[in-house]
């Protein structure tokens, strides 16, 4: 108890040492105060470690949420009504991931796939290396609603450029890279911040347009007052905040399922979800931005040897601790130092190796990459992760409605040669084995129905359709089936159906279908492989057998 209480202790220490400024430079990021980063890594990090189903994990401000948030608020950046639209955001994203929670749907992000967000975090990772070029450079630009024209105006104007800005940026980025390669890893964006914050401090940069957190904000030595959300602004901010909490729960899920809890069991993403919410919602009384599971900031964790989720408790409790004693250290942080904690850690979030991954794999996930990223450069973040999950459903639509079928040709007993062409017509009085691999809903029907060999011109024809594990068998299936038997009667043939899983039965019974195929055309799955398929050849060819012997000398005549 006193070991996870001392390593607990450390790793709180390193992961708010680590999380401070970078709760700050994605506040700077969403175009709001780092106070408000501040907040969020006390609040949400807390009640998300307390409720949540991962031990390990840290909720904090992420790259592409601030982005997202960034987006959103931009339109009215200077107004009044900033800090109620953030805190009104913040509280329905809590809501959608609460209600998300409540319901089970933690199986929804799996629909989410991974070129959608390969290109979205491509993308989010670009957009904040451009929009931090501003603070790195001391170039200041008309606002555009598209971040890339205010960037190729940045690059016009590079005469302006502030060298004393530039200097503490790219120093501070040197020695983030330097100090990641070190064993000082953890402590690397902080002793980074301190340094150049000192030398701008000692060289008077300040004076010389260096500009400082205290330029853009006060920073109180208190913790937040409660404030509660605006009802009048529910309507104009649901669509956004239900793009965030999807982003959120989306990049929290995959985060979480890679880690392993004490008991080797993976963390339950529906609870997850209500962890999630809760931070966000009850983080919004107190002015937080809406947070989720942070790569960087669980990865500090897990190194520094957390044990238990106290681990997180400790690191919100000390960023507290930091703000209450050290809020005029804070201010003197320098922006460009926060821009190049930022850029490096975009630049972090592209990987090369992952996107030749998903551009090898397949077209489908390319194009979606592609089409993602695009998205995300051009249109408002919220609307570009719409995109991505409208592509996601494209994708897994277009891929769960193909099947493939393909001809069991028997070779022994129990024993079967697969053969890729089917026949477009049936043979007379031969039953032919077909397998159909795939989800048998609705749009799948179709192919099936299309694909499925004719009868015309054939009598007594025997069909054998291989039906193992495919569930998805609803109204549009059954009646596929069903008509296809009655055009096999037509010419006095069958449909026989093998390996039937109990919920296919249960459905077919349910709907009485079983009575319309006959229920000794059914043969059940069994837990031998393709004993059902031999029994329902044994079972076509003793009824081929028994047919009266005048039928068979027509059958020999045609």
């Amino acid at each position: 108890m006193r070991r996870d209480l001392l390593s607990d202790l450390s790793a709180g220490i390193t992961g708010a040492t680590a999380g401070a400024p970078q709760a700050m430079a994605f506040a700077i990021v969403a175009g709001i105060s780092p106070v408000y980063g501040l907040y969020t890594a006390i609040i949400s990090t807390i009640v998300a470690s307390l409720i949540g189903s991962s031990t390990y994990m840290t909720t904090g401000p992420t790259n592409a949420l601030a982005v997202v948030v960034a987006s959103t608020l931009a339109p009215f950046a200077g107004q009044d009504d900033l800090l109620a639209r953030l805190i009104t955001l913040t509280f329905l994203v809590g809501v959608i991931q609460l209600l998300m929670g409540v319901f089970r749907l933690g199986g929804l992000t799996r629909f989410v796939s991974a070129a959608v967000m390969t290109g979205f975090v491509t993308g989010a990772a670009l957009l904040v290396l451009l929009g931090q070029l501003n603070h790195l450079t001391g170039i200041h630009t008309q606002e555009y609603a598209i971040l890339l024209q205010e960037t190729g105006e940045l690059l016009l104007h590079l005469p302006r450029l502030n060298v004393p800005t530039f200097l503490t940026g790219t120093a501070a980025m040197l020695l983030i890279v330097a100090l990641h390669q070190s064993r000082l890893s953890n402590f690397a964006t902080l002793i980074a911040i301190i340094i150049t914050s000192l030398g701008v401090a000692l060289l008077n940069w300040d004076e010389h347009g260096v500009l400082l957190v205290s330029d853009l904000s006060h920073v109180p030595r208190q913790l937040p007052d409660i404030r509660l959300p605006d009802a009048h602004l529910i309507p104009e901010l649901a669509a956004a905040a239900l793009a965030i909490a999807v982003l959120g729960l989306v990049q929290t899920a995959a985060l979480s399922q890679t880690l392993r809890e004490p008991n080797n069991q993976l963390p339950n993403a529906s609870r997850e979800f209500l962890g999630q919410g809760a931070a966000n919602l009850l983080g919004s009384l107190f002015q937080t931005m809406p947070a989720g599971g942070s790569l960087s900031r669980t990865a500090v964790n897990l190194k520094a040897g957390a044990h238990t989720r106290w681990a997180n408790v400790w690191s919100g409790l000390f960023v507290a601790l930091l703000m209450i004693l050290g809020a005029p250290l804070v201010e003197r942080i320098t922006l460009a130092a926060l821009a190049g904690h930022l850029i490096v850690a975009a630049i972090s979030l592209i990987s090369p190796a992952r996107i030749r991954f998903i551009w090898h794999a397949s077209w489908r996930g390319r194009w979606a990459m592609l089409a993602t990223l695009l998205a995300t450069l051009i249109l408002p973040l919220q609307y570009a992760v719409y995109v991505g999950v409208l592509l996601s459903l494209t994708l897994h639509l277009q891929q769960s409605s193909h099947l493939r079928i393909t001809q069991l040709i028997p070779v022994g007993d129990h024993l079967f040669r697969e053969v890729k062409t089917v026949p477009h017509l049936l043979p007379s009085a031969e039953p032919i084995i077909l397998s159909i691999q795939g989800s048998l809903f609705f749009a799948a029907m179709r192919e099936v129905e299309a694909r499925l060999p004719r009868p015309t011109g054939s009598r007594y024809p025997v069909v054998i359709l291989r039906l193992r594990g495919d569930v998805g068998l609803a109204g549009t299936g059954i009646s596929t089936l069903v008509n296809y038997a009655e055009r096999l009667r037509e010419h006095q043939g069958k449909l026989i159906l093998c390996g039937v899983d109990d919920q296919v039965l249960q459905t077919l019974t349910r709907t009485g279908a079983i009575n319309r195929l006959g229920r000794e055309n059914i043969f059940p799955a069994t837990d031998v492989l393709l004993l059902s398929t031999s029994d329902a050849l044994h079972y076509a060819r003793t009824w081929l057998d028994e047919l009266p012997e005048t039928h068979k000398n027509v059958i020999n005549l045609d």
